[in-house]
């Protein structure tokens, strides 16, 4: 693989962060006003396990941070020199 294809990738992978970084920013928002309005205390809406509403949401925000942290190993690794590898290996 040529550098410029690999720029090329790295671009993708920034793309995906910036929109991961603002669906999460956009989320996080929204739970906090759901749970300002309803007066319940932070652990308590935060808990995934209790009888929740919003576990589906706040799950998804600990999804899209570990696809943040991914897509950002992505990005140190191709400033060091490293191929980004955008589909799972067919090896």
């Amino acid at each position: 693989m040529d550098e410029a294809e690999n720029d090329l990738r790295l671009i993708a992978v920034m793309r995906r962060y910036f929109a991961v970084r603002d669906e999460l920013a956009g989320l996080k928002s929204a739970l906090e006003d759901k749970r300002k309005a309803a007066g319940i205390a932070v652990g308590e809406f935060y808990h995934v396990r209790a009888d929740n509403q919003h576990a589906k949401d706040v799950s998804r925000t600990v999804a899209l941070r570990r696809e943040l942290e991914f897509l950002m190993s992505l990005a140190e690794g191709w400033s060091r020199g490293d191929i980004i590898h955008l589909a799972p290996s067919a090896e």
